[in-house]
Formats: structure tokens, C-alpha cells, sequence
């Protein structure tokens, strides 16, 4: 299926167009999402990917990222991947933005926002063709896989450190 993505310049203005496959393959500068789910208990909701995707199969990532389609706002593209993958409904006024980065890792360059659902209380459908599994963390053991062995999303890494590197009231907020 054609998924129609925007290409954008390093200011996130919109340049072009093209379908995502293309985007990948020439490595052009587009949107993506990153949103992280916290219960009430602080624990963070990590996905394994589906071994069928394209980019990253099977990597470990919190909670979900996604592509921010053609003509669609980043706010809408992390409500709509919350749905698909996860099947949680959110308002906008739950769903709070913390950061925004970039990343090139290969072909994949991106500019990225950060979401954060906190105090999440309701049920994870995880959509088996996106996601593996899925389960929620505590920060210990998200720290101690982060050491491990184990292969994590590069969105997902470099939004880790984005946070980490913000001011001490964020870092409460998400409780990284």
C-alpha cells in the first residue's frame, strides 16, 4: 500500500512530496512520531516491532513512532498510530508534546516529535501486524535492557537522550 509522506528541509518546511519506499530509498528528510505511554505507576509501554516491517523488525521500542503522513499534523499522526497500533483513543489534550529532534541513521532521515500519555489507565490492542508485543516497564529494567543485547529503535534512542538532557521538571513529568 502507498503511503504518501511530506519531504521537508532542515527548518521542517515543506518541500515536496513522495511515497515513503521513495523517502527511504533516497534518503530524504521527513516527519515521524515518537509517543511514550506511563501508567500510573510511572512504567513506560515498550513494543517489539513486527518482524514483517520494512525498517527496524523486531527492535524494541516505547511506546510506538510513526509516519506523519502527507498534509497531516503531528499531533494527528501520533493520535492516529496510537489507534492503529496500540487501539488507544486519546484527546489532544492528553496527548503532550515535549520535544522535538532530529536523526539520520542510514537512509532514515528524520524529523521527530516526542509525545507523552501519562497516567495511562485503560487497555493496550496491540495491532499483530505492527507490533510483536508489547508490555510495561519499569525504569530499572528499562535501563538494564538499554545495556543488554538487545536492539532498540533509533527514534526511540535518540529521543531517550533528547529527554534526559532537558531540564529536570520534564524528566519528573515523564519520570525517566
Amino acid at each position: 500500500m502507498k503511503e504518501e509522506l511530506d519531504i521537508v528541509d532542515a527548518h521542517d518546511d515543506l518541500i515536496g512530496s513522495a511515497d515513503r519506499s521513495e523517502v527511504h530509498k533516497k534518503g530524504r528528510l521527513h516527519r515521524v512520531v515518537q509517543v511514550m505511554i506511563f501508567n500510573a505507576d510511572g512504567k513506560l509501554f515498550v513494543q517489539q516491532r513486527a518482524s514483517s516491517k520494512d525498517m527496524y523488525p523486531n527492535y524494541l521500542e516505547g511506546s510506538l513512532s510513526g509516519h506523519v503522513k502527507s498534509g497531516e499534523s503531528y499531533k494527528e499522526a501520533a493520535e492516529r498510530e496510537l489507534h492503529e497500533e496500540l487501539g488507544v483513543c486519546v484527546t489532544p489534550k492528553h496527548l503532550k508534546e515535549v520535544i522535538e529532534f532530529g536523526l539520520k541513521e542510514g537512509n532514515e532521515r528524520v524529523l521527530a516529535k516526542l509525545y507523552v500519555l501519562k497516567d495511562f489507565k485503560g487497555d493496550i490492542q496491540i495491532d499483530r501486524d505492527e507490533v510483536k508485543s508489547g508490555s510495561f516497564w519499569t525504569k530499572k529494567k528499562l535501563e538494564t535492557e538499554l545495556k543488554g543485547k538487545k536492539l532498540f529503535h533509533p527514534v526511540f534512542i535518540k529521543a531517550l537522550e533528547e529527554l534526559r538532557s532537558m531540564k529536570e521538571n520534564t524528566i519528573e513529568f515523564v519520570k525517566l
